[in-house]
């Protein structure tokens, strides 16, 4: 849809807003010459009563297209794909801080990426791995924006002030000092070679980094060697106790899958396998009030004699 014709309805949406959900709403922001639209995107703070509250909203706005999928209600408002995002309310910010300016979020977030670093809808977060590698979780830091330039060396007060071009948007991006060109243009195939495909946007940042000879590069560290200073830049976030939390949880679960698992049931019981062993299992732990705490303070053969009795007892 043409500049001029978006506008007319985002000026509409938002007259109606205010009056429905005063404060409760955000809509990204966009560059200034963005010449046309795909579509809408309305960002409000989820409640209990959403179901109702959007059934009265496209009511009063005269809709009659809609399709629901998860927490989007896509509707088409006056010829334009409008969809409301349903947000819990503490990251109604955040999400829209992160889909302002077309994949500025996105390219922001590829930069994080080289701290252990996840920058999206919900701010930015600590992804902590386990040493297994097959368990992640996400350590929330900051749903603040500015707290992130800050940490990346962007200026949050030109990103406030908005952007005249999507060329004004990469010139601020490659301005962080951790900024590398290494993902866009060394990768042959990869997350941000599928993402040039789907993203238009994206693919005129690689294209932008290509015409204009930029070779910005930064010898990174080990990921972890960055850790200490994530740390210190999030010092209300207490960093340092939630790793420490997820590492005991780690080890308490070590020590449960140590005493029992499905090796041993299956050594103790034979010829139990397949989904009857996933059933005997999941019996045997219902029998008891507090399955874990039991195991890590039963010794190891009265494990082993409760497991045996119990597959022969009526009850297994």
């Amino acid at each position: 849809m043409p500049r001029a014709d978006y506008l007319e309805r985002e000026a509409e949406v938002r007259r109606y807003l205010d009056g429905k959900l005063p404060g409760q709403y955000r809509i990204p922001r966009y560059y200034d010459d963005k010449a046309d639209f795909g579509d809408m995107d309305v960002l409000v703070a989820s409640r209990p009563d959403w179901d109702q509250v959007r059934a009265e909203i496209v009511a009063d706005l005269g809709i009659t297209q809609i399709k629901s999928v998860g927490h989007v209600y896509s509707t088409v408002h006056r010829g334009l794909q409008t969809d409301f995002f349903a947000v819990p309310e503490r990251y109604l910010d955040s999400m829209h801080d992160f889909m302002s300016f077309n994949d500025l979020g996105n390219l922001v977030g590829r930069i994080c990426r080289r701290f252990d670093l996840k920058h999206g809808e919900r701010g930015l977060a600590y992804v902590y791995r386990r040493a297994s590698g097959n368990y992640t979780r996400d350590l929330e830091l900051t749903q603040d924006f500015a707290r992130v330039c800050q940490f990346l060396g962007l200026d949050h007060a030109r990103w406030r002030t908005g952007f005249a071009s999507l060329p004004a948007i990469f010139e601020w991006v490659i301005a962080s000092p951790w900024f590398s060109v290494a993902p866009y243009l060394d990768e042959p195939s990869g997350p941000i070679q599928r993402r040039v495909q789907l993203r238009p946007t994206v693919a005129r940042f690689v294209e932008y980094l290509r015409e204009r000879g930029i070779d910005k590069r930064v010898a990174y560290e080990d990921r972890q060697a960055y850790l200490p200073m994530v740390i210190a830049a999030f010092p209300d976030a207490d960093l340092a106790a939630q790793i420490e939390r997820e590492r005991a949880a780690e080890a308490r679960q070590g020590a449960l899958s140590a005493r029992f698992n499905g090796k041993l049931v299956m050594r103790l019981v034979p010829g139990v396998e397949g989904k009857a062993l996933g059933e005997l299992i999941v019996r045997f732990k219902a029998s008891f009030e507090d399955f874990d705490a039991w195991v890590l303070a039963t010794p190891q053969e009265d494990i082993e004699r409760a497991i045996v009795a119990f597959a022969a007892s009526p009850s297994g």
